[in-house]
């Protein structure tokens, strides 16, 4: 039994794992900075749900706190609960439209209600007292499609809500379905409608909040007219956008870096298949390195055969299918490529790799989603930067 580990240690191990999810909390505030910069007079909106992309929700809106950032956003009463047990008292806004039953929910933690429908209006009015108010956020559908009031219907439930005791009506909002195209005529379009409900119930709300990350790029000199106002901001507080270049042309910095460890190199003669299904084989004596990362992790695994890693201070191609726990790449023919030992870590996406981006590509996906993935069984290890 003397080569067994005490339990305290093997506690401490069981928490250790060949990959990790590097958090830059450095470069989440400069990204702040340059948002805060390009938002002008209207203050942000930290938009934190799926717990901030994956980066961690609390930890982030410390951060975003920490940087004078007010308001919050999240898209389940859960996530929002979360925050206030970590102990943000800032105003949070669940984006996602409420069922009746959970309003209560909503005045116990002081969360901000989407009301999207005349039901949810008179739940709200229904639901609301005294001792329990609670603070709505009236959404309005322009041409997204997914949830919010007909343009021509919201008026009318706004000026109910305005009349209810025990309401306040603190937003009125839209979102954008194109606001990253090209094109911008639809965007447009939306912000038309938008417009010409907010005149007509103007000053009945707090706040109106219509631009996301990409609109302050996109539609910046229409929303400065829009007064007073809040922006929200979510995938660009992490350093990414819906394109690579309106990321570049904001100035951001990429928050998260996926690395993985090398768990076994091994040499394997020419006609060697990799992996589940045989996609790979060697056509030549080849250097094989298996890394501790797989789609359990939330890599994806269509990145089988299309991806790269920075490994050894190489770029190195992803071979085999990807499998839940493991991967495999391609150091080359023996004598060649990069000296890679077990322990090694390599680069799955970051700014010391691929961008978030490009694995995005390999896999047919969009930057939110690569981020979003990420298992919780992923450590993630905060650095304060320089």
């Amino acid at each position: 039994m003397d080569d067994v580990a005490p339990a305290s240690d093997v506690a401490q191990d069981a928490d250790q794992a060949p990959v990790e999810a590097v958090i830059r909390l450095d470069h989440l505030r400069h990204n702040v900075r340059a948002l805060r910069t390009l938002a002008g007079a209207a203050q942000l909106m930290g938009v934190v749900k799926a717990d901030a992309y994956g980066h961690g929700a609390v930890q982030v809106a410390r951060v975003l706190r920490e940087e004078g950032v007010r308001h919050f956003a999240v898209a389940r009463i859960g996530e929002a609960v979360a925050l206030r047990d970590a102990g943000l008292t800032a105003p949070i806004l669940v984006l996602g439209a409420p069922l009746p039953h959970h309003l209560a929910a909503y005045a116990a933690h002081d969360l901000g209600v989407t009301v999207a429908s005349a039901a949810v209006a008179e739940a709200v009015i229904e639901a609301a007292a005294p001792h329990a108010p609670l603070r709505v956020h009236v959404k309005v559908d322009t041409g997204m499609g997914r949830i919010g009031l007909a343009p021509d219907a919201a008026p009318d439930v706004i000026d109910r809500l305005r009349r209810a005791p025990s309401v306040e009506m603190a937003g009125l909002w839209t979102h954008f379905a194109t606001a990253d195209a090209d094109d911008p005529t639809f965007a447009h379009h939306q912000l038309d409608r938008f417009e010409r409900v907010a005149g007509r119930v103007e000053g009945a709300a707090s706040c109106v909040h219509v631009a996301n990350s990409s609109a302050l790029l996109t539609l910046s000199e229409r929303l400065a007219d829009l007064r007073p106002a809040l922006v929200r901001t979510g995938i660009m507080l992490y350093g990414l956008a819906d394109r690579a270049d309106l990321a570049a042309e904001a100035g951001l910095r990429p928050v998260m870096q996926l690395t993985a460890q090398v768990t076994q190199v091994k040499t394997v003669p020419a006609g060697t298949s990799i992996s589940y299904g045989r996609q790979w084989r060697a056509d030549r004596a080849t250097r094989i390195a298996t890394l501790g990362v797989g789609y359990g992790d939330g890599y994806p695994r269509l990145c089988s055969n299309r991806a790269s890693v920075a490994l050894g201070g190489h770029r190195v191609p992803v071979v085999g299918a990807v499998c839940m726990d493991m991967m495999m790449v391609d150091l080359g023919p023996p004598g060649t490529g990069p000296d890679v030992a077990v322990g090694d870590a390599a680069v799955l996406f970051g700014p010391d790799g691929p961008s978030t981006f490009d694995v995005a590509a390999w896999a047919e996906t969009i930057p939110y989603e690569i981020c979003c993935r990420i298992d919780e069984r992923v450590p993630r290890r905060y650095v304060p930067g320089a």
